[in-house]
């Protein structure tokens, strides 16, 4: 970036969301939010930085304390509107090293040194004639600014404030730090441009890099929900037991294992995504409604009921035609044999009520049934006299579109939450059917074409499906970003 990166300071009275409005602009949630007064006392500088550049700063400052008492001091010693920021630097100066007026001479301080003024406002109180002592104030020190409306609370007096505003600043815009979406965000900047003239230059290539980032994070969001998809879709366990007659006695034991694992890929997938868009003080939980939200499990009845794919969409998918291919639960020495549908429990037994069709979800061979004496030998001897069984993968039609939809909804609620929103965060589903069944067709066909695939080589999944995944849910990625439905 070229020259000094443009400065904002964020000025206000306390308590009206100046803090809020930095975490979301900064993307920052190490910015201190508390809902009592007087929480930010001194200046704080938050860079914006992407590849070790600085695209613009955000100062937090603290509130306005005695502002018509500050304004009368700067009248008495008036002698012309082009004097007026000298006589601001001169009531900064006259107060240095005191107690008097300490909050107004901290909140102008990175003004008077060159920042532009983000003046923050609540309109979901009234407008009362004490705030025209600080609006004035900050006109004397002929910096550009911008007023923002926002709103804590549920009054709505924001018509008020905008003509009382529109008096003082070039620009006024409605502000809610908790909802704003990122093209808002950009188009602050955007009016800066046109405010500083002299900042031309670098705020384009601030908005440049922020519309890269944005793109790149959803790249990468995509790249790890295919990593989940295809993890799941091929996930294997091993067990050795003395004989095939065993396995219904280790059932319960090795539905825990098996869905433990699938329940902590799709957490480790969850976080990399939070962490892809700088989310740490956020943790996005359900609401309660009745309807299929994050936290339901991954195998519970009701999810399996209400996300994924109803089954003449599965139907249509081609999904039918790949599921026998690609259920598999390999596994040991000797002879095959098939569990129809039991062994996955109520996980997978949820997925056949749904359809009610008594589909075969789950198949157990021992590993190398069709092996060589000595392989056959040399396994009895590493594990004993017993047999080695492999379970997997998970062969439910529905299962992938499950996990998509959960990832999906996951994703959305990510993305588009601002890093003003602290502690847990709802995430409300997109209807009784998810977001899968709102793709559209080509982006279906292309998923399941790779869902077939990844489960016919199983035991080496390619990357180039994993690929094929992440590049059809570009576009879906987009779409719920932009705060879409899928």
């Amino acid at each position: 970036m070229t020259g000094e990166a443009p400065r904002f300071a964020v000025v206000g009275r306390v308590n009206k969301g100046k803090s809020s409005i930095v975490a979301t602009l900064a993307e920052d949630d190490s910015v201190r939010i508390d809902p009592r007064p007087g929480t930010t006392t001194e200046c704080r500088e938050y860079p914006v930085r992407l590849d070790g550049r600085t695209l613009f700063v955000l100062v937090d400052t603290p509130g306005f304390e005695d502002a018509p008492r500050a304004l009368e001091w700067l009248r008495r010693r008036e002698t012309t509107a082009a004097e007026r920021p000298a006589r601001v630097e001169e009531f900064v100066r006259a107060h240095a090293g005191g107690d008097d007026f300490a909050q107004e001479r901290r909140l102008l301080a990175p003004i008077l040194a060159g920042a532009s003024v983000l003046y923050v406002v609540d309109g979901a109180h009234p407008f009362r004639p004490n705030y025209e002592a600080e609006m004035e104030i900050l006109r004397w020190t002929g910096r550009p600014g911008m007023a923002l409306v926002n709103r804590i609370g549920e009054g709505d007096h924001g018509a008020e404030w905008h003509r009382a505003l529109d008096q003082y600043f070039k620009v006024v815009r409605d502000f809610d730090a908790f909802s704003v979406t990122f093209e808002e965000r950009l188009a602050l900047l955007r009016a800066f441009r046109e405010l500083r003239p002299e900042w031309r230059r670098a705020v384009d290539e601030a908005l440049g890099a922020l519309e890269a980032e944005r793109r790149r994070r959803r790249d990468a969001a995509a790249l790890e929900i295919a990593d989940l998809l295809a993890d799941a879709l091929t996930h294997v366990e091993e067990v050795s037991l003395d004989s095939e007659g065993e396995i219904s006695g280790e059932r319960e034991r090795l539905e825990r294992s098996f869905h433990g694992a699938l329940r902590a890929r799709e957490a480790k997938a969850r976080a990399r995504v939070e962490a892809i868009y700088a989310h740490q003080a956020a943790r996005f939980v359900e609401e309660d409604l009745g309807r299929p939200l994050l936290e339901r499990d991954l195998f519970a009845e009701e999810t399996w009921r209400l996300l994924g794919l109803g089954p003449g969409e599965i139907l249509a998918a081609g999904a039918l035609a790949g599921a026998g291919a690609g259920g598999v639960i390999d596994a040991a020495v000797g002879g095959a044999s098939v569990l129809a549908g039991t062994l996955l429990g109520g996980a997978v037994g949820a997925g056949a009520a749904l359809y009610g069709m008594g589909r075969r979800f789950a198949r157990v061979r021992q590993v190398g049934a069709e092996g060589i004496l000595g392989l056959a030998t040399s396994l009895r001897r590493a594990f004993g006299s017993g047999k080695r069984f492999r379970i997997g993968p998970h062969a439910g039609p529905n299962f992938p579109w499950v996990v998509l939809d959960r990832a999906l909804l996951h994703y959305r609620a990510v993305a588009t939450r601002t890093h003003a929103r602290r502690g847990a965060i709802p995430v409300q589903g997109g209807g009784e059917a998810g977001l899968v069944a709102g793709l559209e067709r080509g982006e279906r066909r292309a998923l399941e074409t790779a869902f077939r695939r990844l489960r016919r080589r199983w035991a080496d999944p390619p990357r180039e499906e994993r690929d094929a995944i992440a590049r059809a849910l570009g576009p879906v990625l987009g779409r719920l970003d932009a705060g879409g439905e899928g």
